[in-house]
């Protein structure tokens, strides 16, 4: 009987310890006892003293200059072991197929190179006719849905330098040639969290793209989902945007990015 309840005492402790943990955010990076104390409705004794274990682990550091604690430099050591096994490729292929089981179109990955955009992942469709691509391929950022969402994240200088270099070569009469117009697109684009293409790079085909984001909060890829424009009607547009959006928040959740966090990036 003892015995459990000194295994329960333990239990408590350990869990009160992660939810004084999880209290450190990018809006909070610093806490207080006090603070903690009345979160949990806990006596400031019990709070130092776990704080106190915390701090023998490097879990949480106390600063000097206002007796707040941050979070140590064993977390930055964790998180660093954390994403050096993790690849990212590999947690998102699920999702890709997932994506592609519930739509039959194409997913594709892209991320940027240079002034281009590469294609790291594809899913093919089983529709007989789709979109062509390989993986590797490289393609423009400036036209087609991945492309611009990639050069909507950017910053202002970074996506001047490469318009600067590229141009804005028309590929199909729905390309964007002016610069102005699209500005005016890639603003949207950050606005809205998507971004659409009807046949601005390849004739009949259609696509949609999200970001996906690292722990930072950082674009680091464009999720597309592509296919016939046929197929891309007024009723489908409404649930791939909605499927792609939630699938490339899915992946960038699993790499560590919280939707209650501020994201880096332009908007």
């Amino acid at each position: 009987m003892l015995h459990n309840v000194e295994h329960m005492k333990i239990i408590k402790s350990v869990k009160t310890s992660l939810n004084i943990l999880n209290f450190f955010t990018y809006e909070t990076p610093e806490i207080g006892v006090t603070e903690i104390s009345r979160k949990l409705g806990l006596s400031k004794s019990t709070i130092s003293r776990l704080l106190s274990t915390l701090e023998q682990g490097g879990l949480v550091a106390q600063v000097s200059t206002n007796q707040k604690y941050r979070l140590g430099n064993k977390v930055l050591e964790l998180a660093s072991i954390f994403l050096s096994h993790t690849e990212w490729r590999t947690i998102a292929i699920p999702h890709l197929k997932d994506l592609r089981d519930k739509t039959d179109e194409t997913v594709t990955v892209f991320v940027i190179d240079g002034d281009q955009r590469v294609c790291l992942e594809k899913v093919d469709s089983s529709h007989e006719v789709r979109q062509f691509l390989n993986i590797g391929g490289r393609y423009p950022l400036y036209a087609g849905s991945a492309g611009k969402l990639l050069l909507a994240y950017l910053s202002k200088d970074k996506r001047e330098e490469i318009l600067l270099k590229t141009g804005l070569p028309r590929l199909t009469s729905n390309t964007i040639t002016n610069l102005k117009s699209l500005e005016k697109e890639l603003n949207k684009i950050c606005q809205e969290g998507y971004a659409v293409s009807h046949q601005e790079r390849v004739p009949l085909i259609s696509s949609i793209s999200a970001p996906i984001r690292n722990f930072r909060g950082e674009v680091i890829a464009a999720l597309c989902l592509s296919g016939l424009t046929v197929r891309f009607t007024n009723k489908k547009m409404v649930e791939f945007i909605k499927l792609t959006k939630i699938t490339a928040e899915r992946i960038s959740q699993e790499l560590g990015y919280k939707k209650t966090q501020r994201p880096n990036g332009v908007h």
